[in-house]
């Protein structure tokens, strides 16, 4: 992209979108990262204005703007990725996104803690059976894969041998 001519390529966008004619959606967001003596901050702004223009409904400029901007990402600053937000009035989109990911951390966090509490409770098996003397096999619940959790409880209960349950939890 960094080889094309942006300067020729937003002359012949702007005179499609005025001239009502069909564009290349994919030009248009990937603009912001074509060869220009602008910053990318300013072209991907520019980009966003032009994606405003054609006769399209709303939410479809809106996901050609939101494309726009997340393909600019890393190339662009904190403060510049909220003036485009803003400037968007897609506000709505960013909160909903991060309302989707805090309810994503929380569900994995509510796994993770079942996790810890079933670890636990293995730890007391563990302990009640064989004692607090090794902690070679506390050691070994602790790094535990989640499959090996699930198994492990009814191999607490059906061996009475320590190198047993360490080659379980081993292997």
């Amino acid at each position: 992209m960094s080889d094309k001519d942006g300067k020729e390529k937003m002359r012949e966008l702007k005179e499609k979108i005025n001239n009502k004619e069909e564009i290349n959606y994919l030009d248009l967001i990937f603009f912001p990262l074509m060869k220009s003596d602008q910053k990318i901050a300013e072209l991907a702004k520019d980009t966003i204005e032009l994606e405003d223009k054609p006769d399209a409904d709303q939410k479809f400029k809106n996901n050609l703007a939101a494309l726009t901007i997340v393909l600019c990402d890393k190339f662009l600053s904190s403060k510049n990725m909220s003036e485009l937000w803003r400037d968007r009035k897609m506000v709505k989109f960013f909160k909903y996104v991060e309302e989707q990911g805090k309810k994503k951390g929380k569900e994995e966090g509510k796994i993770e803690g079942k996790q810890e509490e079933a670890r636990l409770i293995l730890m007391r098996q563990v302990k009640a059976k064989f004692g607090n003397k090794d902690n070679e096999i506390i050691d070994l619940i602790n790094e535990a894969e989640l499959s090996k959790i699930e198994d492990l409880s009814e191999k607490i209960i059906n061996t009475n041998s320590k190198a047993e349950l360490i080659d379980f939890l081993k292997h």
